[in-house]
C-alpha cells in the first residue's frame, strides 16, 4: 500500500478532506503551503513555547507569560487504530499537555472569532482526544482551546490585542468512535488518491 507516510496527522487528515488536490501538492510532491502574516505570527508564538524562550517580540512574549501550559509543550505522541485490515499510525502534537495525556490545551491566534460552538466542533480537538483515548483508553476530561486574539496594525502588522479567552471543552467516547471512522475512510481515500497518481 503506497501513502507518501507512515502515519496520519490532524494536518494531512484536515487537508485531504478539505482539498485532496493541494493534499497532493504537499503530501506526495513536497510543497510548502504559503504562510500569511498571521501564520506567522501563530508559528513564532508557537516556536517560542515550544522552545521555552521569549522571542524579543513583546505582544508575543507577553502572551506566552500569560497562557496556561501544561508539562509538556508541543510533544509529539503516537496512538493506533485497527481499521480491520491494516494497522493505523495516528500522530498527535497538542500545544501542551500534562505528561500522563489527561489534559492538553490547544493555543489559536487570529482575527476569526472563536465561540464555544465552534471550539467544540472543532476537529483537530476531538483528533488530539481521539489519539488520547486509543492510546491510553481514557477520554482526557480537562480540554481547553486558548484564543490569543490578534488585529492587524495601521503599519500592516499582526499584533496580539491582549485579549486572550479560554473555552473548554468536552469529548465524548460518541465523538472519538465518530473521528476514527473518519480517520479510516481518509486512510483509505489517501491510500487511493495516492495510487491514482503515483501508479
Amino acid at each position: 500500500m503506497i501513502r507518501p507516510r507512515p502515519y496520519l496527522s490532524w494536518s494531512s487528515l484536515n487537508l485531504f478532506e478539505k482539498n485532496p488536490k493541494q493534499w497532493i501538492e504537499v503530501y506526495i510532491y513536497d510543497q510548502k503551503i504559503p504562510i500569511n502574516k498571521a501564520m506567522a505570527y501563530g508559528k513564532e508564538l508557537a516556536d517560542g513555547l515550544e522552545a521555552g524562550e521569549l522571542t524579543g517580540h513583546e505582544s508575543i512574549d507577553i502572551a506566552m507569560i500569560q497562557i496556561p501550559k501544561f508539562e509538556l509543550m508541543d510533544k509529539a505522541f503516537e496512538a493506533k487504530i485497527n481499521d480491520g485490515k491494516n494497522e493505523i499510525i495516528l500522530l498527535a502534537k497538542p500545544d501542551t499537555a500534562k505528561k500522563d495525556l489527561s489534559a492538553f490545551k490547544e493555543y489559536k491566534t487570529g482575527q476569526g472569532i472563536w465561540t464555544q460552538k465552534k471550539v467544540d466542533d472543532f476537529g483537530q480537538i476531538t483528533f488530539y482526544a481521539t489519539a488520547i483515548w486509543l492510546k491510553t483508553k481514557k477520554i482526557p476530561q480537562d480540554i481547553e482551546l486558548v484564543w490569543i486574539e490578534t488585529a492587524t496594525q495601521l503599519d500592516g502588522k499582526i499584533e496580539a490585542t491582549g485579549t486572550i479567552k479560554r473555552f473548554v471543552t468536552k469529548r465524548t467516547a460518541i465523538d472519538c468512535l465518530k473521528m476514527c471512522a473518519r480517520i479510516k475512510r481518509a486512510w483509505q481515500g489517501i491510500k487511493k488518491l495516492t495510487e491514482d497518481e503515483l501508479l
